[in-house]
């Protein structure tokens, strides 16, 4: 895959995930990187659970949110996923890709990362 000028390149950074462990966002990979950001980690569901467990082998998953440990701990609990799925890195996240409303809040968005850090696709929720 060759490298797309009118797409933007992500800015690479890494997120503290709420086990402890530090993943690096918008470096070359090779899987894609899918970034879901969820203001209430409440949202998640059985369609994204899915879907996460579907495409684990062709895409990498993040999950950015503003909810508490406790509310990720049970969300974490319920569906069986990984600590490191989810991060509560939100703030730097939100400033870098601007997803964020009018009052500095966390926006519900799903973005694509290809394998050569561009941003393939980009959806405010």
């Amino acid at each position: 895959m060759s490298i797309n000028l009118q797409r933007p390149i992500v800015k690479a950074l890494g997120l503290e995930m709420i086990n402890g462990t530090t993943r690096l966002l918008g470096i070359p990979k090779e899987r894609v990187q899918v970034v879901i950001s969820l203001p209430d980690i409440t949202a998640f569901n059985d369609q994204l659970n899915e879907a996460i467990s579907y495409f684990k082998s062709r895409a990498e998953t993040f999950i950015i949110t503003t909810s508490s440990i406790d509310e990720c701990a049970k969300v974490i609990k319920e569906f069986e996923l990984k600590e490191s799925l989810i991060s509560r890195e939100y703030k730097e996240f939100s400033k870098i890709f601007n997803i964020k409303d009018e009052k500095n809040q966390l926006k519900k968005s799903l973005m694509i990362i290809d394998t050569n850090c561009q941003i393939t696709h980009k959806e405010i929720l």
